[in-house]
């Protein structure tokens, strides 16, 4: 579970309503001030009603998986796409391009986009064909993940508008009904209820929508810097590179201190394989 986003949240909304508690009233006043029904009809349906109109059906039907993929602390780890396909360009450059079909079968890999990138070049279609045709559907990709944001951010450009309207109607309708035998006391009443609107508006957007639309975007980034170092180093497969210079040339997608601790962990992996292999010569040595 996406555990900042949870806490985020929860802070963002126990720090509002403890400010709004702590203003100085009683509960009562507090809960009579800014717990308006009729305002949040206005606000919140509203700004839904206009979402519905503005967007497809389906960018609302999968609203639900995109809060889940929120929902979930997944970080992907460039390392280990760099380590797939150095191994890949290894075994390219040993037995042939027509090899890899069987060897990313017998790796059960989970991407299924670098998949895709692989068979493209088993298939010998030419390196500028296959550029264009990741790039495509990496532009196909980059259009269905701006589905999941538009949303939220179309949702958050309506919530200040509706707020500001229903502020306007409660002016409208206070100025309309104000008794001017109860003064000053009547007007700031009136002027409370109204502006209760603005609240709703203004919470709806820069508590949620925009907080939201904020994470997906990020996530988005990520997956296209994955996305992109897949393209490159397909196409270095393919045109046949050194597995050690494919594997710097992807390691620009990652910073010097990522790049620092898979050579550590590389070391230590290569150390344990060595350690096992004298063993196991120690003790033939000694059976001999």
């Amino acid at each position: 579970m996406n555990i900042s986003f949870i806490v985020g949240l929860v802070a963002g909304v126990a720090l509002v309503v403890y400010g709004i508690a702590t203003s100085g009233s009683s509960l009562s006043q507090v809960t009579q001030s800014f717990i308006d029904f009729s305002s949040m009809y206005i606000t919140f349906g509203g700004a839904f009603a206009a979402t519905i109109m503005s967007v497809p059906v389906k960018y609302l039907k999968d609203v639900p998986k995109n809060l889940k993929v929120l929902m979930k602390k997944e970080k992907i780890n460039l390392n280990e796409y760099i380590d797939t396909i150095e191994e890949l360009a290894k075994e390219a450059r040993l037995k042939g391009l027509l090899v890899l079909e069987e060897k990313v079968n017998a790796m059960d890999l989970q991407d299924e986009f670098l998949k895709y990138c692989v068979m493209l070049i088993v298939d010998a279609i030419e390196p500028t064909k296959v550029r264009a045709q990741i790039e495509n559907e990496i532009d196909c990709i980059e259009a269905r993940h701006a589905s999941a944001w538009k949303v939220f951010d179309t949702l958050g450009s309506f919530g200040p508008a509706f707020g500001m309207l229903g502020t306007l109607i409660g002016l409208i309708n206070m100025l309309a009904n104000m008794d001017t035998s109860n003064g000053a006391d009547a007007l700031g009443k009136g002027m409370s209820t109204a502006l209760v609107t603005t609240f709703y508006g203004s919470a709806l957007t820069n508590m949620f929508c925009v907080p939201i639309s904020n994470r997906l975007k990020a996530k988005h980034d990520e997956e296209m810097i994955a996305k992109e170092l897949i393209m490159e180093g397909v196409l270095s497969i393919q045109s046949g590179e050194n597995p050690k210079y494919i594997r710097e040339k992807l390691n620009s997608y990652i910073t010097y201190e990522e790049r620092g601790s898979a050579a550590q962990a590389d070391s230590e992996e290569g150390g344990t394989k060595k350690k096992s292999k004298r063993g196991k010569s120690r003790k033939s040595e000694a059976n001999a």
